[in-house]
């Protein structure tokens, strides 16, 4: 059925409640639904809005109120105090609906690592296997698009006169608009001695990727959870979703020695007086809610570490040490080139010009102009692809992780996590180049009228592990997001040779012609120039890349785990957790995949198929 209001929900009764309409959460509402006999309530914070052309435009939803939670972590204590803004969808499709459209997957051996670690089935096989039933991919034809065909991976190679592949709700392609420049950064690339990837989208991004996006070709329009999973079978008389729903906790009891869910609190802008709500689940609640809120409902209810549920003043109803704990992130830092002023191609940065924003959100209705171009030049790479001193800096992170398990600094579950990333850093890429066209972030800020071109180090194989928790037992109060930048050396230190990768990237022979014969540096800026001068900039002015990850992993429980591998809440009888929180080690990828595949994994287990 059609969005419900306020009135029409506690008038039915439904089979399992969704907490959190976002990327998996639609995904297994939808997957749910196929099956007439299943009723399914989803209960989303944020508000639709489909039919927003914001939501298709690249950067325009972030740190605004009616999209964003607009979250924000403590101070990092080893990033100079900084505080780091962490942007999470907050609208029907979550995040999936204001990300930067990039479509990547992990390495294989990412995912295998999670099954290395105590979860059984959890593997590269599987999770691939469930990402592709998300999608349908859209190749390009050899004469659309020359310049993607020498890399992509053989089973698409092979269907390039065929048409789409798959028949999933998401729609991948390439975007239509490719500036030269980015163009150049391949021949840039490879001037650095780099290859293109064997098969990025199957197994192995090892190496150069021109990454395809979440943009549905016929139309150039986003496609996301909202649009894909929930609009298409949003008439399903099954299916109900309720928007301005802000879920605070869940009431339960004890039976038979575990905790049976017997309803799910939250308020509604619509209520009476500010009235707390409840619903009930005949079967099942399955907890969405993303990284960032999931473990803050959990703890809410009374389920968690008693340590942090006492210092909040939230009655223990379920131990599990593991909630909000094991927290990961991917950061970056911005290499900033200032384009020659004869360059003809256009950046991003001219959109900083209301005049010129306006010209392009009209030229997007006609199919053209700066919002059908997208982010496609990457590189993926272990350290060593990148710097002569990777081996000292695995060798010295090693001997301190090393040194601090002996003095009980890291417990034996951590030091299995920390043992396996160490292994993958020898060969598996954790380290992540995007060319970007136009101004990003650093110390200094753009000038008017001037163009601007981004190397973006991103580092996606950080050591050092955040939480995230409540400070009270108020649900209006926003939880402590601290990720420990930097607390591991060895993060800081890989950070430092990627940036410095970056800027001899800089002056390859391929970007001459735009940057000049001596790039003209923004950020971090020419001042900037010793190991210890840069370390220093970076703990000031590094950056989120937007993937946390991990904070109710799925692990053994003795490890530290949140949920089994039916993705079951340990001591619970009926509340699964279904989305990146579920992550127990991160992947040197965009998660954006694994949500969808997590959402149909689910689906598939509550179903009783796997």
């Amino acid at each position: 059925m059609p969005l419900i209001e306020l009135k029409e929900f506690a008038s039915r009764s439904y089979d399992y409640v969704i907490v959190g309409g976002g990327t998996a959460g639609l995904a297994l509402a939808a997957r749910l639904t196929e099956d007439m006999a299943i009723s399914v309530l989803v209960l989303e914070a944020g508000v639709e809005t489909l039919n927003d052309p914001r939501i298709s435009h690249f950067g325009q939803t972030f740190g605004q109120k009616e999209y964003d939670w607009c979250a924000t972590t403590i101070p990092q204590v080893n990033a100079n105090s900084t505080v780091f803004s962490w942007p999470r969808g907050r609208m029907i499709g979550g995040s999936s609906g204001v990300n930067f459209f990039a479509w990547n997957k992990p390495a294989r051996e990412d995912i295998d690592a999670w099954e290395q670690l105590g979860n059984e089935g959890w593997n590269w096989e599987r999770v691939n296997k469930y990402i592709q039933k998300a999608i349908t991919f859209t190749p390009p034809t050899f004469s659309e698009a020359e310049h993607v065909r020498r890399e992509t991976p053989n089973f698409i190679k092979e269907s390039w006169a065929k048409g789409p592949i798959g028949n999933g709700p998401i729609q991948i392609s390439y975007p239509p608009l490719r500036i030269d420049l980015d163009i150049q950064s391949q021949k840039a690339f490879q001037e650095m001695g780099l290859s293109f990837a064997t098969a990025p989208l199957d197994g192995n991004p090892n190496g150069i990727v021109i990454g395809p996006a979440t943009i549905d070709p016929m139309t150039l329009q986003r496609s996301f959870a909202g649009n894909a999973y929930w609009k298409p079978n949003s008439e399903r008389s099954n299916l109900s979703l309720l928007t301005n729903a802000v879920v605070h906790r869940f009431a339960s009891t004890e039976v038979e020695g575990e905790l049976l869910i017997t309803g799910v609190e939250f308020s509604h802008k619509d209520s009476i007086g500010g009235e707390i709500l409840t619903v009930k689940a005949l079967k099942e609640i399955l907890l969405c809610a993303g990284t960032l809120m999931t473990p803050k409902i959990l703890e809410l209810s009374g389920i968690g570490r008693p340590i942090i549920l006492q210092e909040a003043g939230i009655p223990v109803n379920l131990a599990l040490e593991g909630v909000g704990e094991n927290v990961q992130d991917h950061i970056q830092a911005s290499v900033v080139i200032e384009l020659k002023d004869d360059v003809l191609d256009e950046t991003y940065d001219v959109l900083r010009n209301p005049r010129e924003a306006e010209k392009h959100r009209a030229l997007f209705a006609q199919g053209q102009g700066l919002h059908t171009m997208g982010v496609q030049s990457f590189i993926y790479t272990p350290l060593s692809s990148l710097t002569g001193n990777a081996q000292d800096i695995i060798a010295g992170g090693l001997e301190n992780l090393q040194l601090g398990m002996a003095s009980g600094k890291y417990s034996e579950a951590l030091m299995e996590q920390y043992n396996i990333a160490f292994t993958k850093l020898e060969k598996v890429p954790s380290c992540e180049i995007v060319a970007f066209p136009g101004w990003t972030r650093g110390k200094n800020m753009p000038v008017a009228g001037k163009k601007y071109y981004t190397l973006v180090a991103a580092l996606n194989g950080l050591f050092s592990r955040g939480t995230i928790h409540v400070k009270t037992s108020d649900p209006t109060v926003p939880g402590a997001i601290d990720p420990h930048y930097f607390e591991e050396d060895i993060d800081l230190k890989m950070l430092r040779e990627m940036v410095k990768f970056c800027r001899r990237m800089a002056r390859a022979e391929a970007f001459k012609p735009y940057f000049g014969e001596t790039p003209q540096e923004l950020s971090p800026g020419p001042d900037i120039v010793t190991d210890e001068e840069l370390e220093e900039y970076l703990r000031s002015y590094c950056g989120t890349i937007f993937h946390p990850i991990g904070s109710a992993s799925m692990l053994p429980r003795e490890k530290g785990g949140v949920v089994d591998t039916k993705l079951k809440v340990y001591g619970t009888k009926n509340l699964r957790v279904v989305d990146l929180s579920i992550v127990p080690l991160h992947v040197g990828s965009h998660p954006q995949s694994l949500a969808y595949g997590i959402g149909e994994i689910a689906a598939d287990i509550i179903k009783g198929l796997v």
